[in-house]
């Protein structure tokens, strides 16, 4: 088979280079009129036209796993009837790694082969595709646990502080913890070690909520912040080591992935 293909690639010759026929090559590839352009910058995509593009690639099931977030945070929360104070605070805390973990199945697409980001690369690596879906999944929470820490507030339910607190600070570590799995697991599903994760984040505070301890108090609200600021400093570093071990555009092309 290889020596049947080795005689019919022998048959072909490669041209000398001419720069007109590269010029005609190029405007037709581009439908150009005018001859050839050596601004090709002009038809590449800009970077606000590359960051706002990525919505696009976001699956549909993680917008509505997050508009019912939000939903269920702002409007049902404030209005149940049913959940104490404290375990309303409980299931605020419990959102955090729930938004993440959403964030997580779907950044996990950046680190398996055959990946549709990859015919993105022509001008940016998949660096910056992942950091800029990153960035997108944060503004996106954001704007989740903004919402419903306006609904909370003016219906009463608590302090808008209490929900950026309490949600905020297992959203750090959950983030963390995720940057930590995903160059680890390479050849695994990282998504169900992150799901696992969520689970034990959830699994403690579950359990320290059951032991009756009276962690959403506002004594306890240093020790919170505290927690948080490690967690920022967690999710940060491992971003940033995470980014450091990312593979070039050769390394993207020959085996589509970024780590």
């Amino acid at each position: 088979m290889d020596r049947k293909l080795k005689q019919k690639l022998e048959q072909y010759t490669v041209p000398a280079y001419s720069e007109k026929a590269l010029e005609k090559t190029i405007e037709k590839a581009y439908g150009t009129a005018g001859g050839f352009s050596s601004h090709m910058s002009a038809v590449r995509m800009t970077a606000g036209q590359f960051f706002f593009d990525q919505c696009r690639f976001v699956r549909p099931h993680t917008w509505l796993l997050k508009v019912g977030m939000a939903l269920l945070m702002s409007v049902y929360l404030p209005k149940s009837l049913i959940w104490s104070e404290t375990w309303i605070w409980t299931f605020v805390s419990l959102a955090g790694p729930l938004l993440c973990l959403i964030n997580a199945n779907d950044l996990w697409g950046f680190f398996q082969p055959g990946i549709i980001e990859i015919q993105m690369t022509a001008k940016y690596s998949l660096r910056h595709v992942f950091l800029s879906r990153l960035t997108l999944f944060g503004m996106i929470d954001v704007l989740v646990i903004g919402t419903a820490s306006a609904g909370m507030a003016v219906s009463g339910t608590g302090a808008a502080w209490q929900v950026l607190l309490y949600s905020t600070v297992p959203y750090l570590m959950m983030c963390m913890g995720c940057m930590l799995i995903f160059p680890k697991i390479r050849e695994e599903n990282a998504v169900f070690y992150c799901g696992a994760w969520a689970v034990l984040l959830a699994g403690g505070i579950l359990v320290i909520q059951s032991m009756g301890w009276q962690i959403y108090d506002a004594d306890t609200a240093s020790v919170w912040l505290l927690a948080g600021a490690a967690a920022l400093v967690g999710a940060v570093w491992r971003t940033v080591e995470l980014i450091k071990r990312m593979g070039g555009n050769v390394d993207e092309i020959n085996i589509g992935t970024i780590v």
